[in-house]
């Protein structure tokens, strides 16, 4: 059997607990270490997932036995985390977006495959029956040519319900 891999966990949210549960279900990874800037929240994550708590990223990213970062920070330093995992030699897992623009995006991407690390980004939600349906109607034309669309995922409505309303357009779609 294949050692699970080593990673740690920066950025603790509630998206973090999210994304550590499946990792232990996978029995794929293992969570050795963790790190936010809470000290609080930093204890509370080591407890629950049994792992080490960092003093620092930095502590984390000289750790020899930990192979990939789990990365849930803001979107905003995604890729200063994620250039400075890559230059540790670590593999890292980045939560959508990538980045908050193109030019940042690119940055991360050169920065692992010239480190040649794993870069690996959680889509999770794109296979979801609303979004294939807004993809299926993008697609259709009905919206027009999409230039930018920005979207909430709630619990209160779904596609079907929309269309059931006679909307035509989300409202946040901007078409040209």
């Amino acid at each position: 059997m294949t050692e699970p891999l080593r990673v740690a966990c920066i950025g603790m949210g509630w998206w973090s607990d999210v994304l550590a549960d499946a990792i232990k279900r996978s029995g794929k990874l293992k969570i050795v270490a963790c790190f936010t800037r809470s000290e609080d929240k930093r204890n509370a994550f080591a407890k629950k997932y049994g792992c080490a708590p960092a003093a620092s990223y930095e502590a984390i990213l000289k750790d020899k036995g930990v192979e990939a970062i789990v990365n849930t920070t803001p979107n905003d330093v995604h890729l200063e985390t994620t250039r400075q995992a890559a230059a540790a030699g670590k593999h890292v897992f980045l939560d959508k977006p990538i980045a908050n623009s193109v030019s940042d995006g690119r940055k991360i991407t050169d920065a692992c495959r010239e480190a040649g690390v794993v870069l690996a980004l959680g889509y999770q939600r794109r296979r979801e029956s609303h979004f294939r349906w807004v993809k299926q109607q993008i697609d259709a034309g009905v919206f027009g040519k999409v230039v930018n669309a920005e979207a909430i995922s709630a619990a209160t409505g779904s596609a079907s319900s929309i269309s059931r309303r006679g909307a035509t357009r989300p409202p946040a779609c901007r078409a040209a």
